[in-house]
């Protein structure tokens, strides 16, 4: 695995792109040990969404307010204090001040492909002893596709492994612009029923399934992710029609490796009062049982899907 310290000119252009968070030692998101770069921006709006900070595109704050209104602003940083931070909005908050109550953090910063590429290739002998590599999530890798591209060809050419995490959601030059520049597709798939769709991520699903078509022709690696949403997706009906429409697509596949179901976790609610934002699905589903991750996975084996159950639902 060659050292990024001197990156090739022909791949290291000037793109950059908004970034929430760059996460190391990622065990889910693709074989062995990875790191995942998280880009802002989705548009999809998923009532369950894990991470609420990264659907706009572009940066913002979070802001604790409990946090703020136990701690001595005035004296720290007069002006500032919640109500009138609250008057003013939070993003007008100084890039270079940091909170002294640590209630204020911005989230989304513009960085360099080498910039990206310094943090990702630190832990190549991870990579190199797991089999791990780079992941690109978000948000939608879709949204910004010469970054992510640049990204992953980097990446490669430092003998990296690379990873798409993407919702299919997108227009296809843009997808295949990313997906085409990867060496592993992981390839959302959230409802089979449009209607459903429509109501639990605001946009309609028929392009994504019209994309997922197109990528199971090509031959980079493809697996399809299921988040197992209570009450939404993980009813016998929707199982078998996702199973049924999945197996009905992958027959003859050479590039289709799978299926991996993550069970619906709450751990990003309190991202939700952070960012100022409801959690739709917690409204519209309060008293809801466990994620039936039983019931897709019988279903799977009927229509002969090989099936792995992650240990949670990142989005």
């Amino acid at each position: 695995m060659k050292s990024s310290a001197v990156p090739n000119s022909s791949l290291s252009e000037a793109a950059s792109g908004s970034v929430f968070n760059i996460q190391r030692f990622s065990l889910h998101d693709g074989p062995g040990v990875r790191t995942v770069v998280f880009l802002k921006g989705c548009q999809m709006r998923c009532a369950w969404c894990a991470n609420p900070e990264s659907l706009a595109p572009q940066p913002e704050v979070l802001f604790d307010r409990q946090r703020c209104a136990k701690a001595p602003c005035e004296q720290h940083c007069p002006g500032r204090s919640a109500v009138k931070m609250a008057a003013v909005g939070y993003e007008s908050w100084p890039d270079d001040q940091k909170c002294p109550a640590a209630a204020l953090r911005k989230v989304g910063k513009t960085l360099s492909v080498d910039e990206v590429m310094r943090t990702v290739a630190a832990d190549a002998l991870y990579y190199r002893t797991s089999g791990g590599g780079m992941t690109l999530s978000g948000g939608e890798a879709a949204m910004q596709p010469d970054f992510s591209r640049a990204l992953l060809r980097r990446a490669m050419q430092e003998g990296i492994h690379t990873a798409v995490e993407t919702s299919g959601f997108a227009a296809w030059p843009a997808l295949w612009q990313v997906c085409e520049a990867s060496q592993l597709i992981l390839y959302d798939v959230k409802l089979a029923d449009d209607v459903l769709h429509q109501r639990y991520t605001g946009v309609s699903n028929r392009s994504i399934w019209q994309n997922l078509t197109r990528l199971l022709t090509q031959t980079i690696p493809l697996r399809i992710r299921i988040p197992v949403i209570p009450e939404v997706n993980d009813s016998r009906k929707e199982a078998e029609k996702m199973m049924r429409a999945i197996a009905s697509l992958t027959q003859g596949s050479r590039c289709f490796q799978g299926i991996d179901l993550l069970p619906y976790h709450n751990f990003g609610l309190r991202k939700y009062v952070l960012t100022d934002r409801r959690c739709l699905y917690e409204e519209m589903h309060p008293d809801r049982g466990k994620p039936r991750v039983a019931e897709l996975e019988k279903m799977a084996v009927r229509y002969g899907l090989n099936t792995t159950t992650l240990s949670h639902c990142i989005g």
